[in-house]
């Protein structure tokens, strides 16, 4: 039995830049999927007519263009599925801000040696003077830069009483007086590093509601702020990593607000939050 053929669609083949003949397209694509004839027209149409003059546009030259182009170009083909688009005021711009978004995603990554969600985090932060770009080693050996020898202590490239006093300012910050801080400071510092049992996921917590008189939810949340987890640092290890200039940061000062404020969600979940908040704010404001 022969194959009911497709049939032949509106758009005659060509690409216009308005949103009925893009909605009309789609309605064929769904049809004949996307190995159709349709399907294949608006690809071919995305990837030379919108995505290649802007990775040109945004400074993009030879290999870095070739792969920023390709991920763009994925880009966008995940967002024509989205059925949100058909309802969009204006469906190419939206295209026309994916594609841009995650060319110069790609701009930034290369600027952190990471990849564009972590990089664009890094990009706000650089922009706060916390952290800068990655210079290459090579570049700084010719420039006269020697690497630290190699029986320098580690120890001493962390001062101890500067971690605490940026620490115990962070606190302080956020509503803590100063004999509180010192105590929490205290208690999460002397605590055991490893689980007490197998009940005890953050040990240290309910000494410190004890030795502080502070209630249970708020001890829990201090040392889950201050000391991290498995995957997410905690503000003494950012101290540590970043310097004290980090507390005045929007992702510190949240996780550490939620040691004060019953009503907010955990000092993780919060934290990362303003982290995605400011990974899509960042790329919000380039396009626009």
């Amino acid at each position: 039995m022969a194959a009911t053929p497709h049939p032949e669609p509106e758009h005659g083949g060509s690409v216009v830049r308005n949103r009925a003949s893009l909605l009309q397209m789609l309605d064929d694509i769904d049809r004949e999927g996307w190995d159709g004839p349709t399907g294949t027209t608006l690809l071919t149409y995305l990837r030379e007519r919108v995505v290649r003059p802007l990775a040109i546009s945004v400074g993009l030259r030879g290999a870095a263009a070739s792969q920023a182009e390709s991920t763009a170009w994925q880009a966008l083909w995940v967002e024509l599925t989205k059925p949100g688009l058909r309802h969009a005021t204006s469906p190419w711009g939206v295209l026309g801000q994916v594609a841009r978004r995650q060319l110069l995603g790609e701009i930034v990554a290369a600027r952190f040696a990471t990849n564009d969600r972590r990089a664009w985090k890094l990009e706000v932060a650089s922009r706060e003077g916390t952290v800068g770009p990655a210079i290459s080693l090579d570049l700084l050996l010719e420039a006269g830069w020697e690497p630290v020898a190699d029986e320098t202590d580690p120890g001493n490239s962390t001062d101890d009483a500067g971690l605490e006093t940026a620490a115990r300012r962070a606190l302080v910050l956020v509503g803590w007086n100063e004999q509180e801080a010192s105590s929490i400071l205290s208690a999460v510092l002397e605590a055991p590093g490893t689980r007490v049992d197998d009940r005890t996921r953050f040990p240290g917590w309910r000494a410190m509601a004890s030795s502080v008189g502070i209630p249970a939810w708020q001890a829990r949340r201090l040392t889950i702020a201050l000391r991290g987890t498995s995957d997410w640092p905690g503000v003494l290890a950012r101290i540590v990593a970043e310097g004290p200039q980090v507390i005045d940061s929007p992702v510190v000062r949240t996780a550490l607000m939620a040691t004060r404020r019953h009503s907010y969600r955990s000092p993780v979940l919060a934290a990362r939050n303003v982290e995605e908040a400011l990974a899509d704010a960042l790329p919000q404001r380039r396009v626009g």
